[in-house]
């Protein structure tokens, strides 16, 4: 019984926090660059968004097209990515696997944190003999998880997993799996300008020179900063970040660069 305070307490600070989060300034509640955040589109507003990555020392560039769309309500939300990458010091180049996704909004921004579990198909469109796919249909499931813990710190995880049956090896077929886990923090210096820090892992199938698949972690690092301007009804994000990733012995640095158009349809 002398401890029942505990709780109390707890409710007593959690319903100040409800409070302050009402008198918070708006922040930009857009799309990270390497961690998805976990906030539908409004209704009727869609967004297309660029990103273009340049690696070295591979001198690799991958570029993608993505846009967003509510269906009906910030509850459920489509979109679709179309990616296009110059490989090998631009030696091979040509479209990647198109991917398609589904949202559901499950919790909000009154509720503990904003939640919105996505199911994606890999659909094969990549030329998997120039490793620009993998000649199969895949499926990925994310869990991205936001929270904003005061008016100037927002925090973002995800957790997800990849599924690529039947991929073809030489005269073998192999199921190929991955999974990834990742966050952020984002400082929000200004309501319209922020700075941020991603962490990413993945954990994906890798054939190995003994013809069986090894999981092959990679960890990346991506300091970065966004800006956001309103024209009227349309918003314009640009935003760039360095990543660093490690893999084993190997380093590579990059140089990331997002723009994003979000306006009502």
């Amino acid at each position: 019984m002398k401890y029942l305070w505990l709780p109390l307490l707890f409710i007593h600070f959690w319903n100040i926090g409800l409070q302050a989060q009402e008198e918070w300034p708006e922040a930009i509640a857009d799309n990270s660059f390497l961690i998805e955040e976990a906030y539908n589109q409004s209704p009727r507003v869609v967004q297309h968004i660029f990103n273009l990555m340049i690696s070295r020392p591979a001198h690799d560039i991958d570029l993608s097209l993505t846009q967003e769309w509510p269906v009906f309500s910030q509850r459920h939300q489509i979109s679709f990515t179309l990616p296009y990458a110059w490989l090998n010091k631009n030696s091979v180049h040509g479209l990647g696997d198109i991917v398609i996704n589904y949202r559901y909004q499950l919790t909000g921004e009154d509720q503990w944190a904003v939640t919105a579990p996505r199911l994606s198909v890999l659909i094969p469109s990549g030329d998997e003999k120039k490793e620009l796919g993998t000649g199969k249909t895949g499926f990925q499931f994310n869990l991205p998880v936001s929270k904003r813990l005061s008016a100037q710190w927002i925090i973002h995880a995800n957790a997800g997993a990849t599924y690529t049956p039947g991929v073809k090896f030489g005269t073998e077929k192999k199921n190929l799996k991955g999974y990834h886990a990742g966050a952020s923090v984002i400082w929000l210096w200004k309501s319209n300008f922020n700075v941020m820090l991603e962490w990413l892992s993945t954990f994906e199938d890798e054939m190995n020179s003994a013809g069986k698949l090894k999981i092959k972690p990679t960890h990346m690092i991506n300091p970065g900063i966004r800006y956001a301007q309103n024209f009227g009804d349309l918003q314009i994000v640009p935003g760039l970040s360095v990543p660093l990733q490690v893999n084993g012995k190997d380093k590579m640095r990059a140089l990331f660069l997002y723009l994003s158009f979000e306006h009502p349809f």
